[in-house]
């Protein structure tokens, strides 16, 4: 089954990256696995289902949080 295919939110990905995510209240997001686990934690409700993005995608979105992460200091003033 292709990565891109919806798994239950019963399971865990096999790797850290950047999923799409739907909660159980219908909302979905981009969002992130690592270490820990699904960050941020599971504050937005019980976790559907999830999918892996396509690799462009993904590495955008990577590019995305460094970008922030990188420019911290300068957005909180």
């Amino acid at each position: 089954m292709p990565e891109t295919d919806w798994f239950p939110g019963s399971t865990l990905p096999d790797r850290q990256g950047y999923f799409e995510v739907e909660f159980d209240t219908g909302e979905t997001e981009i969002t992130r696995y690592g270490l820990l686990g699904w960050e941020p934690e599971q504050d937005r409700g019980r976790i559907k289902r999830w999918r892996g993005l396509d690799p462009n995608i993904e590495a955008a979105e990577m590019q995305r949080e460094s970008a922030v992460r990188g420019n911290s200091d300068s957005l909180i003033g």
